[in-house]
């Protein structure tokens, strides 16, 4: 974990962990103080353990408190912070906290946020994302021809004969969602997003849009914009930014390489005692 201060691009390294972590379920403090993340131990099948949300101090993964709960797969777990002290969590059922892992009285905790419009078949199955898009300012919106174009080759599917006869819902097609994130009143971000049961997999897209010209940013794996109204993103193990030009201007189809962390090994970080508690 690493974290990224956007007014100087300077960096804090932390832990390393050896688990896969669901990002899109995870979500960070408005201060940046505290961090809630999804551990999903699916893909360690047959010798699958309890899955595991936890908070915790960036950029350390040592847990403040954890919730054990069952298969990720059809959106369970993980949370996302309503403001410092609401925590929304994204269980089905009520779970309840590890006892050994006090949460303090001004920390308040929320049970199942599950959507109602969860549908695995459609690719919608995580509605807790799409919360939390639309608080950091992303609207969705419709443009059927143009997602249609972009996507027809990559939503393909063969379903399964015997989820075709279980699960009539599974021959439904895919339908992506596309997202959009105004930067300036003539350039916005777009994203398309779905997710793809059979490869088990999320797929995102994303454009610079101007006016009427939409120019996508290619290998991209994530993106979004800063306070400076820079696009920032990750391809292939690097972070980049929008160059900002000599007089203050922004140029957005332009990303600079910010950091390469591919030369980066694991290595035992100890965390400090001060990052074991709340405050």
């Amino acid at each position: 974990m690493i974290i990224w201060n956007l007014d100087d691009d300077s960096f804090e390294t932390g832990q390393w962990i050896s688990k896969k972590v669901q990002v899109r379920r995870s979500d960070i403090s408005p201060s940046g103080n505290y961090l809630i993340y999804l551990i999903d131990n699916d893909d360690y099948l047959p010798n699958r353990t309890i899955s595991r949300t936890i908070i915790s101090r960036p950029p350390y993964w040592t847990a403040l408190a954890a919730w054990e709960h069952d298969s990720t797969l059809f959106g369970t777990g993980g949370g996302l912070f309503d403001n410092e002290n609401n925590v929304v969590l994204n269980f089905y059922n009520p779970v309840d906290p590890l006892p050994n892992l006090p949460i303090p009285a001004s920390v308040n905790i929320a049970a199942a946020k599950v959507g109602n419009d969860y549908n695995v078949w459609k690719g919608q199955i995580n509605t807790l994302l799409d919360h939390r898009l639309q608080r950091e300012g992303w609207t969705e919106i419709a443009d059927d021809e143009f997602v249609a174009a972009e996507t027809f080759r990559i939503t393909q599917r063969t379903p399964d004969p015997f989820w075709a006869e279980r699960q009539p819902a599974s021959l439904e097609p895919i339908v992506p969602k596309l997202w959009k994130k105004a930067i300036t009143n003539s350039t916005s971000l777009l994203k398309i997003s779905f997710y793809h049961s059979e490869h088990r997999k999320n797929f995102d897209l994303f454009y610079i849009a101007k006016k009427y010209k939409k120019t996508k940013l290619e290998g991209i794996k994530w993106a979004d914009t800063d306070d400076n109204k820079r696009i920032i993103a990750t391809k292939e193990g690097r972070l980049y930014a929008s160059k900002v030009l000599g007089d203050g201007s922004v140029d957005y189809a332009n990303l600079e390489l910010v950091l390469d962390l591919n030369s980066q090994e694991p290595k035992r970080i100890l965390t400090p005692e001060n990052m074991k508690r709340w405050d």
